[in-house]
């Protein structure tokens, strides 16, 4: 069951890019919430749901009905943005498992992290609440981009913890990072300005990053 729930996942994944660069919106109600069910599907018949890896299963239930909810345009954007923000501290909530052993190396992700902060958040914050539409949103969107940001420091601070090979902390913490660079450009193509094939590059940079926290955690646990 693993090797074609894998193939299945390599097809429709894919497709679900061209479908969000291509705006095919009917395909994409099947290829959408399809690719976060298959990963669910091949977390699951792989043993995923394990202490702490139950955290992280929990967080792609909530992710799917975050893409659900987007699917349907701007009437549920809250509800997709609060499923995801869910998602994110259920992240968060796997990552802080096991014992810190801190070193120098602890400021690489501290480093990226403020240069995160400072360089694109205060310009997509200023960007929402310039527009009288969107105004209304710059608190939630700040909680949001506030808890991605603690998700993806939580993650590469899996490279100090004793229960993570680094091979492991290496691909959930790249998938940590590539999940928060699709939300920046996310936020960037809705609120500042068009981004050159950004409905492309934030699904392939959302799906390359579930893919990177499953197959970490995946290794961390031990069953790959």
């Amino acid at each position: 069951m693993i090797i074609p729930l894998g193939v299945a996942l390599a097809i429709v994944m894919p497709l679900e890019w061209v479908s969000a660069g291509k705006h095919w919106i009917r395909l994409r109600v099947v290829t959408k919430p399809l690719s976060l069910l298959l990963l669910i599907a091949l977390f699951s018949n792989l043993g995923g749901w394990i202490n702490p890896g139950y955290w992280f299963g929990a967080g792609l239930v909530f992710s799917l009905l975050g893409d659900i909810f987007l699917l349907m345009r701007k009437r549920l954007f809250i509800a997709g943005l609060f499923s995801f923000l869910v998602a994110h501290i259920l992240y968060i909530i796997g990552f802080s498992f096991g014992t810190l052993q801190f070193s120098l190396w602890v400021l690489v992700p501290v480093l990226l992290v403020i240069g995160l902060v400072v360089l694109a958040y205060p310009r997509i914050i200023r960007g929402i609440r310039r527009r009288l539409e969107h105004r209304h949103l710059w608190l939630p969107i700040l909680l949001y981009m506030i808890t991605i940001t603690s998700m993806l420091f939580l993650a590469m601070m899996t490279w100090f913890r004793e229960n993570w090979s680094i091979n492991a902390a290496i691909i959930a913490s790249l998938g940590a990072l590539l999940f928060t660079i699709s939300d920046t450009v996310l936020c960037t193509g809705r609120f500042l300005r068009p981004v050159p094939y950004g409905n492309f590059v934030v699904m392939f940079t959302y799906h390359l990053g579930q893919v990177g926290i499953t197959l970490g955690v995946l290794i961390m646990l031990g069953l790959l």
